[in-house]
């Protein structure tokens, strides 16, 4: 029997998941120098994925050495993952300056906040409410309606994070907290800097408003 076949769900989702990060990196400095010209739903990207899962050092596949440096994606960063590796226009817009910033305030914080400011006040307990996720369940659903209502939301969210809920009810990742099928570091640092990109433009656009009619005075 091959050592594929007697993975666990678990460890396969593991593996993929750090091929799909790889081919994810190299279709980004691809990007970077100027190479966007690529095979339908980016094939060639899937090549250095499979050598990833399938070459070993050590008895041990090169992705099972990257899952042990920094662990499994969530559902919702494989997901985004996959969608840039395959088509870049699949994926969903960047969500705004105020959602990013509720993101990282609300979110991040809480749940690294202890490891960003170690001082006792900033001790939280976010990632417990992932044990009994009933709470946090009622609270995703009442979020995504009032966005849905607001039409404040794409449409391709709404059905990536419905993959994370259903890859939860399937236990797809070894972790049973529905956090780690939310969110992960790599993916809320990327939305602290949405936020923090979004706040410094609208800064500038505000000192550039505020500075305008001065230099048309001065130029007059």
């Amino acid at each position: 029997m091959s050592t594929m076949t007697t993975m666990s769900g678990n460890a396969i989702y593991g593996l993929l998941s750090q091929g799909v990060i790889v081919a994810m990196i190299i279709r980004f400095v691809r990007e970077a120098c100027g190479r966007k010209s690529l095979a339908p739903f980016g094939l060639e990207m899937w090549i250095p994925l499979l050598l990833v899962v399938a070459i070993p050092i050590g008895n041990i596949s090169i992705a099972a050495h990257l899952r042990g440096l920094w662990g499994d994606p969530s559902i919702v960063t494989f997901a985004l993952l996959v969608l840039y590796t395959v088509h870049p226009a699949w994926l969903p817009n960047r969500p705004s300056t105020i959602t990013s910033l509720l993101i990282t305030l609300l979110v991040m914080i809480p749940l690294y906040g202890a490891l960003i400011f170690p001082i006792p006040m900033m001790q939280t307990d976010l990632y417990s409410l992932g044990w009994q996720p009933r709470p946090l369940l009622i609270a995703i659903a009442v979020i995504l309606a009032a966005y849905a209502m607001l039409r404040a939301i794409d449409h391709r969210w709404v059905n990536i994070i419905s993959i994370a809920l259903m890859a939860y009810t399937m236990q797809m990742m070894e972790s049973s907290n529905i956090m780690d099928y939310l969110v992960d570091p790599g993916l809320l640092i990327v939305i602290a800097l949405l936020a923090n990109d979004g706040l410094l433009k609208r800064l500038r656009s505000d000192r550039l408003q505020a500075t305008s009619p001065l230099q048309q005075g001065a130029s007059t």
